[in-house]
């Protein structure tokens, strides 16, 4: 850790802390840091405090406002942490099977480790990153039954009943939004190091949403999570932990809802009365087949992740739409419609058609006083247009 970021752990920043606050994007940071060199205050640590009281204003929609000034973080530990509700749930899983304790290997800034000891499970957080190690140290010295080493993941030796790994991403860059398949190598650890230890534990490791299904081995439970309606991971849980061969989707947000099933084909057939769009997390998990035919829904075209039916359906997996008319994709003949209408406030999703609603919005020249939703999608093989209002 560089002396600067070492200042951080000063009484003096301490207090510097507490009168800045939470610093936001609107604060005017020049008056700011001129007030502050004038009652005093070093200008490097003034600097590195403004920092870290912008971080831990982003930090408040993880983490919650109490928590969130109290810690420490770094930019990409901030990034790569788990939301606070996620890691309760986490939590939860471990506390429910009966873990006692648990290595957090690669804990970061040590927001799952946090969620552990609070859960009453003593905590062994192994950081590789010197920096984020310290972080996570002062983040966790409210809790007796947590301790913070430096080390890395794959010279461990586990003496905990249960393994947590959260294994970081190489290569973003390069192999961002999944335009390149991922394989084991472009974590870190490695995903097969990680996977063989979890078969050796009780064990869950925490991945990307978008992680490839290729990547899932038989044998653990998986689990895609969405928070406050964003897939924010995909968990494999080994061990007494899940059950192999359990796929499911989970959302966690206040209480946490459950939908498990099998990897199937959903019918076809045209537009019902409704159109129902899934959230991410069904959709990543390739449950939307199961969960069409529980709820009497179907597709409206092949490998296109939207559901129809001709009964609304009211529940947290599907966002409704009541469809009031179906259009062809043509521009003009769709902004003579909206005119027709009086619709000057339109949403626009789409959905397996090349053509963006940035793309399409000007071209509509909206002025009306009403409002509508548009989906573009196929059904069948056609391009389509389907204008709906969105159920209440």
């Amino acid at each position: 850790m560089s002396n600067s970021t070492n200042a951080l752990f000063s009484e003096e920043a301490r207090a510097l802390l507490v009168l800045l606050g939470l610093v936001d994007n609107r604060a005017d940071v020049m008056k700011l840091t001129t007030d502050l060199r004038k009652q005093g205050f070093e200008p490097a640590l003034v600097a590195l405090c403004i920092s870290q009281a912008k971080l831990r204003s982003r930090a408040v929609t993880k983490f919650g406002l109490s928590a969130a000034t109290r810690m420490l973080f770094t930019e990409q530990g901030l990034e790569q942490s788990t939301r606070a509700a996620v890691s309760s749930w986490h939590a939860r899983r471990l506390a429910d099977a009966g873990i006692k304790s648990v290595t957090d290997l690669g804990c970061g800034i040590g927001g799952d480790s946090m969620a552990f000891a609070s859960a009453g499970i003593t905590v062994t957080a192994l950081e590789k990153d010197t920096a984020a190690a310290d972080f996570a140290s002062h983040n966790l010295s409210g809790f007796t039954n947590a301790e913070v080493r430096h080390g890395d993941a794959i010279e461990a030796e586990i003496a905990t009943e249960a393994v947590w790994l959260d294994p970081a991403r190489r290569n973003l860059s390069v192999k961002a939004a999944g335009r390149v398949m991922l394989k084991p190598e472009d974590f870190s650890p490695n995903l097969d190091f990680a996977i063989e230890l979890a078969r050796k534990h009780d064990a869950g490791i925490k991945l990307a949403g978008s992680l490839p299904h290729e990547l899932i081995p038989a044998d653990c439970e998986a689990n895609w999570v969405s928070n406050n309606n964003e897939l924010v991971e995909t968990v494999l849980w080994f061990g007494k932990l899940g059950t192999p061969g359990k796929r499911s989707a989970v959302i966690v947000d206040g209480q946490v809802l459950e939908f498990a099933g099998e990897d199937i084909q959903a019918p076809l057939a045209a537009p019902g009365k409704y159109i129902y769009d899934p959230i991410s997390a069904m959709v990543r998990s390739h449950l939307i087949g199961a969960f069409a035919l529980e709820n009497n829904l179907w597709g409206i075209s092949g490998a296109i992740a939207y559901l129809s039916g001709d009964q609304r359906v009211e529940t947290p997996w599907l966002r409704g739409f009541e469809i009031l008319e179906e259009l062809p994709l043509d521009a003009k003949r769709i902004a003579k419609r909206m005119a027709e209408l009086d619709i000057g406030t339109l949403e626009i999703k789409k959905r397996g058609v090349d053509i963006t609603p940035e793309q399409l919005r000007p071209k509509l020249k909206l002025r009306g006083q009403k409002s509508a939703t548009l989906i573009l999608t196929k059904i069948n093989d056609a391009r389509k247009a389907l204008l709906c209002l969105p159920l209440g």
